[in-house]
């Protein structure tokens, strides 16, 4: 039974427990709504195209890593009160980094790789050089950058799928 008065009513029964209702004529946006969940027109990416995109999110993650390693101890202190704008920024960043891994890609895997290269640059960082020098000190922005990056890694790579959104056209 159609509510709308332009449209006849349709004879099919209504689909049973499991079924799916299928776009009836004169249905377009649910039809064009359908059409925008399939993708049946691209091809699945290869596994090498896949390889290379993890291992370049690796190393964009490194890249980060290095330098909000550097930037994290920038402060600006306005008015006598110290305020740590590079660790704001390359926290800020990390998450931007990441959440933009996980919302461009389809899989958890690049943004999984992203997190790894920053987390990693970090831990490598940690350690004292060949010279004694230290890049990472045992202070509250030490601490801070050490582990909000895994944190915010561990969150964005664990977030559940969104469901698609219908195109608007």
């Amino acid at each position: 039974m159609s509510l709308d008065p332009q449209q006849p009513s349709s004879d099919a029964p209504a689909p049973s427990y499991g079924e799916f209702a299928q776009p009836q004529a004169g249905n377009e946006p649910l039809a064009r709504y359908a059409d925008s969940l399939r993708h049946a027109d691209e091809p699945p990416p290869s596994l090498a195209s896949r390889l290379v995109g993890y291992v370049l999110a690796l190393a964009v993650g490194a890249v980060y890593g290095a330098i909000g390693t550097v930037a994290h101890v920038s402060v600006v202190a306005p008015f006598g009160f110290t305020v740590p704008v590079g660790l704001v920024i390359a926290v800020t960043g990390v998450a931007a980094l990441l959440l933009g891994f996980r919302l461009v890609f389809d899989d958890r895997l690049a943004t999984l790789f992203a997190a790894v290269g920053v987390v990693g640059v970090i831990a490598l960082f940690s350690f004292p050089s060949a010279g004694g020098t230290v890049l990472i000190g045992q202070n509250t922005l030490g601490i801070i950058w050490t582990l909000a990056p895994v944190l915010i890694g561990t969150i964005v790579t664990a977030w559940p799928k969104l469901p698609p959104r219908a195109s608007r056209r």
